[in-house]
């Protein structure tokens, strides 16, 4: 049960429009851990291994190996927005929205990770779509 509740972002991923709400989730821990990099790289590590874990159990119990409800990986891959970028209202509307269409669409190079096997093809896309749009985001800022 608090594995699912891990993965489905506090069962968040049960409702409609499961990724986009399990990004928004990202918005406050982003905010909570704002102090420098550092934290938000934290974050990024703690929140990852977390979701392999829990959407490792959800794939165990679904036997599906990439279930909608687990939304851990959009929370991860929001937070992982601000690696390169400071927080700021510009950044996280900026962020959210680039995310969300990097993580729909998962152009090359998001595309090659989600071909791997279990929890961590559910976790690495959205960490790469992350990490994308935090380094798309510095230079058009810049």
């Amino acid at each position: 049960m608090l594995y699912e509740f891990i993965a489905t972002g506090a069962f968040v991923g049960r409702l409609p429009a499961p990724g986009t709400l399990g990004a928004l989730w990202g918005i406050p821990i982003v905010y909570l851990v704002s102090f420098n990099p550092w934290t938000i790289l934290s974050a990024v590590l703690v929140l990852f291994i977390l979701g392999l874990i829990s959407s490792n159990e959800v794939i165990r119990l679904t036997g599906d190996q990439d279930p909608e409800e687990v939304v851990i990986d959009e929370v991860v891959g929001y937070v992982a927005c601000f690696l390169f970028i400071e927080p700021t209202l510009k950044t996280y509307v900026l962020a959210f929205l680039l995310f969300r269409v990097l993580d729909i669409f998962k152009p090359f190079p998001i595309n090659l990770f989600e071909k791997f096997h279990g929890a961590y093809g559910v976790m690495l896309d959205d960490l790469v779509a992350g990490v994308m749009t935090s380094f798309i985001l510095f230079l058009l800022l810049k």
